[in-house]
């Protein structure tokens, strides 16, 4: 099967992707290429500088399409079944969920191909950085955890997500109380006074995120959250050079469950955080209405670890835009008895010296 290379204009070598300059770089001659040059070498340079016609435009949609269609290279892990796109730049030597060195290649098909992609601004040596100063103030990891070997495995991964729009209506209503408290003489009255209080409202929702991937933690993924969407572009082959990519297996059916509970329960807490200047308010029946749903196909950057121990898979993920770090981490028992040991001591000197201990 015929894979994508992004060749150097200058030299011919391989390009890859430099997440600190958001440009395209040549390891071989040191040439360096902007987004714009690096689409004109997509099209080998056939679109012209003059306006471009709408057949245009859409001879070059059907030629990036093709290009993702004919040349995006797909793989399954035998452990796990988990499936990673990648073009012929990145070595996927072991999967980053369950580490299984085995991969099989699979033609993938055109509907996997994302609308838009949020490049790296974060590079491998930065994210580095990061995750040993993460783990640096987690006493209780195994020693190995942050070892050369181990922190080869830190990988740039495009993640794929759906952003859903959405044009909600919502209604609330309820009961609510206003107490008041007073002295007549020697006796104290307790007043409380009932009513029913309604609320209607309109919101409008954008960019609200949901991974595709079964994989993929939700809650991790979550707590990554927000991305700025500003900083969106064109889906293209050529940023996924040096890094991983995952296809989707949820599609925005599969999704959208998630993302409609969320806007229901945010629908909701807007109009209850209306109803104000009552002692206690109780929400009876909402009714949300979604208008106008439609979701975008985006890949989105993050770097991931993952890490076996003692027979169990802990993922350390961190915001390939922004930095924001989120993970589950191991606990080593020899380590934390270590620990326990010394805190004991510790206590043990301060309550002899304070004359506490008892024997």
């Amino acid at each position: 099967m015929g894979v994508i290379v992004y060749k150097c204009i200058n030299c011919g070598g391989p390009l890859a992707f430099k997440a600190e300059s958001q440009n395209w770089t040549c390891d071989y001659c040191l040439s360096e290429f902007s987004e714009q040059e690096v689409k004109d070498f997509i099209s080998n340079e056939q679109i012209k500088a003059e306006a471009t016609t709408s057949e245009e435009v859409l001879h070059q949609q059907e030629v990036q399409d093709k290009e993702f269609a004919d040349h995006a290279k797909g793989y399954t892990c035998k452990s796990c079944g988990a499936e990673i796109v990648t073009d012929d730049t990145t070595a996927a030597t072991f999967c980053y969920y369950c580490h299984n060195p085995t991969i099989i290649p699979r033609r993938l098909e055109g509907e996997y191909r994302p609308e838009k992609v949020i490049p790296f601004k974060l590079n491998r040596e930065k994210a580095t950085e990061a995750f040993i100063n993460w783990c640096k103030k987690k006493p209780l990891l195994p020693k190995s955890f942050t070892s050369a070997s181990q922190l080869e495995k830190l990988s740039g991964i495009y993640v794929p997500f759906w952003l859903f729009d959405s044009d909600t209506q919502g209604q609330v209503d309820g009961e609510a109380t206003r107490v008041r408290s007073y002295t007549r003489g020697d006796i104290r009255y307790t007043e409380t006074k009932y009513y029913h209080v309604g609320r209607e409202g309109k919101a409008i929702f954008r960019d609200l995120p949901a991974d595709g991937s079964k994989k993929m933690d939700d809650e991790l993924m979550s707590i990554l959250e927000p991305y700025n969407y500003h900083d969106l572009k064109d889906f293209s082959m050529s940023y996924l050079s040096g890094y991983l990519a995952e296809k989707y297996d949820m599609d925005q059916n599969d999704v959208y469950g998630r993302v409609s509970n969320i806007i229901r329960n945010n629908m909701n807490t807007l109009l209850r955080q209306t109803i104000q200047g009552y002692s206690t308010v109780s929400i009876k029946n909402s009714n949300v209405q979604m208008k106008k749903v439609e979701a975008t196909y985006v890949l989105l950057p993050v770097w991931m670890f993952s890490y076996q121990f003692k027979g169990k898979t802990y993922i350390f993920a961190m915001n390939g835009q922004t930095g924001k770090i989120a993970g589950r981490l191991p606990i080593s028992i020899g380590r934390a008895s270590s620990w326990f040991g010394m805190a004991s001591a510790g206590m043990f000197a301060i309550l002899a010296v304070g004359g506490l201990f008892l024997w």
